[in-house]
């Protein structure tokens, strides 16, 4: 089934990939393999003289895992040539920076890659900054909403005169294949447990399910509500206001952006030059502009704490695939793995298992949840940090920690299970392709693509989904200590926020990453801790190829930086996405806790 399907879509973009990598891999050859470090290591001394702004934004992608392993090919067609810093590094950073006497002040200046729970828990760094006194910036030319949301943190924003600043609302929508497979000839059966389990409905309609739709109003309308209540609080405005410009138009250039106040003056660059001269900051080198430091780059001065009693804060970000998975995927073997030398670590106190995923395969999510258990029977206490998103898969991983904590704004439940039979019968026909055999008993060929599967097969693989739903229904019921029926009652495939999931016992605390890493040093009663990360940063990162990919610990000053946009990279990005997607799916018995939800518009 996932073999038949990854074939099918994956074939003619895989062959100009493959074509594309033998490209790469022979200029690879021509400079030479040799050993690098993958950046400057966390904790090295950085140059920072006296009067010096320090720059959030400016093309910096903020994860929550550290920067590991090496980059592969879809790193290359993405374009990705902006630095990037973890999350808890990148918060410590600008803590940091408001008891440095070196740093003159923050100026927040948008471009920055990140999920919305991530940039508020950097909008919450901002604000205690400010109580440095020191100054705070913000700089817009042409932002996006999600920029704003952070840029309008700072104490004055100034914006381009030329620039357009969005306040729009936030969408959410999916391409709906099902009947252009149809068209191909290409069958699908589902088999699903959960009225509110929408992830099939791509493959299957062409359309969203009304229960789909009104889950998704739901989690949209939370967003929103949030976003606009904490930038009303920054900008002194109200909530109203907002609203009406959001409706109004959605995209303002800069003078009406200043009347609706969402900016408090208009700056060319040499003017914001200026006034950041008058707040105190040094001119740099050429005279001609301002003495900065990326956050990028003032992260190395952060350091792990090393004094203490050992607490891990391991990492579970992206899709959960069966196996190793690679750098971008969670790896049901690789993460069990890591979760089971905790365990054996005599030193290790307590662990903090960050979980931004929508989930994957069921099976690897049990080899995950397994390990879970046994670090709490071992009496080791496991914090869940919930990011942008721990649904289905990701909340099947989270239900048996001690304790889960989220954002208010996290997307988190789906509750609920799915599986899904492709077969090539009616497209065999199209193109007169004949296939015959034979077999020895009833369910010998099940799964086989090259016919629609019978009721008695579909009931084999339903029972299978009916299964693994009960004891979805049973890690949750006993890591929240819930009966059956009460769990069902909140599952059904339901997406919730974190401030919903809260109130369904769900989740027990609102809180970031650093507040988990604190949950859990109290919990394992620590007065000082030793915090290591899994992965570590850097881990793995031992070629020329991480060296020709990355910017870590590289300067991009304000204004000069160039973005990759070519319309060629963009096109192969896109496709990559939808191959990655497809080989995501390799669970081995084709039954898949997945959330559709994967982020709303920018």
């Amino acid at each position: 089934m996932k073999d038949f399907l990854k074939s099918v879509l994956a074939s003619a973009l895989g062959t100009f990939i493959a074509g594309l990598g033998v490209c790469f891999l022979m200029f690879v050859l021509l400079v030479g393999l040799v050993s690098s470090s993958g950046g400057q290591p966390a904790g090295t001394p950085v140059a920072v003289k006296p009067k010096t702004m320090l720059v959030i934004g400016n093309g910096l992608a903020i994860n929550d895992t550290p920067a590991h392993g090496t980059p592969g090919l879809s790193s290359l067609l993405g374009g990705v040539s902006m630095p990037e810093v973890d999350l808890w590094r990148a918060l410590e950073a600008i803590d940091l920076a408001a008891k440095d006497p070196n740093i003159a002040g923050l100026l927040v200046a948008g471009d920055l890659e990140a999920g919305f729970v991530q940039l508020n828990e950097l909008r919450q760094a901002i604000v205690r900054f400010k109580e440095s006194k020191k100054p705070v910036v913000g700089w817009t030319e042409n932002s996006t909403q999600r920029d704003y949301y952070l840029i309008s943190a700072a104490d004055k924003v100034y914006m381009h005169p030329a620039g357009e600043l969005e306040l729009k609302g936030l969408s959410s929508s999916h391409l709906y294949y099902g009947e252009t497979l149809k068209l191909l000839g290409v069958g699908v059966q589902v088999t699903k447990v959960g009225k509110y389990k929408s992830a099939v409905e791509p493959y299957i309609g062409d359309k969203m399910s009304e229960p789909a739709r009104e889950q998704t109003e739901l989690l949209l309308g939370g967003v929103w509500k949030k976003l606009l209540a904490d930038v009303a609080l920054s900008r002194k405005v109200t909530i109203a206001s907002l609203t009406r410009a959001a409706d109004a138009a959605g995209v303002y250039g800069a003078e009406k952006a200043q009347a609706l106040k969402l900016v408090d003056g208009l700056r060319q660059r040499d003017e914001l030059v200026a006034e950041l001269r008058k707040l105190g900051v040094g001119a740099d080198e050429s005279g001609a502009s301002f003495r900065q430091v990326s956050l990028a780059k003032y992260a190395h001065k952060v350091s792990l704490p090393r004094h203490g009693g050992r607490v891990a804060v391991v990492y579970a970000e992206g899709e959960i695939v069966d196996g190793w998975g690679g750098n971008d995927d969670i790896g049901g073997d690789r993460l069990a793995r890591d979760l089971r030398e905790l365990r054996a670590d005599p030193l290790v106190r307590a662990v903090v298992l960050r979980v931004n995923s929508p989930g994957g395969s069921a099976f690897a999510s049990d080899v995950i949840a397994r390990e879970v258990g046994l670090l709490r029977q071992k009496g080791i206490p496991v914090v869940v940090s919930m990011g942008d998103l721990a649904a289905s898969g990701g909340y099947y991983i989270a239900a048996r920690g001690s304790v889960i904590m989220a954002d208010p704004a996290t997307i988190t439940g789906s509750i609920g299970v799915f599986g899904l039979h492709f077969n090539y019968q009616e497209l065999a026909k199209k193109v007169n392709l004949g296939t015959d055999g034979v077999k020895t008993n009833r369910y010998a060929d099940l799964f086989a693509m090259d016919h629609v599967a019978t009721p008695e097969e579909m009931a084999v693989v339903q029972a299978s989904v009916d299964a693994v739903y009960e004891e979805f229904l049973k890690v949750v019921a006993e890591g929240r200590k819930m009966d059956r029926d009460s769990v069902h009652e909140v599952a059904q495939g339901r997406v919730w926020l974190g401030l919903n999931a809260r109130e369904k016992k769900l989740v027990d605390k609102f809180g970031g990453l650093r507040d988990a890493i604190a949950e859990a040093q109290r919990l394992a009663n620590l007065k000082d801790i030793e915090l290591i990360q899994v992965p570590a940063l850097h881990s793995g990162r031992e070629n020329v190829l991480q060296k020709l990919l990355s910017e870590d610990g590289n300067e991009a000053p304000l204004f000069a930086r160039l973005q990759a946009k070519d319309p060629a990279l963009l096109f192969l990005r896109s496709h990559a996405e939808v191959l990655k997607a497809v080989r995501s799916l390799n669970d081995p018995r084709g039954v898949y806790l997945s959330c559709p939800v994967r982020g709303f518009g920018r």
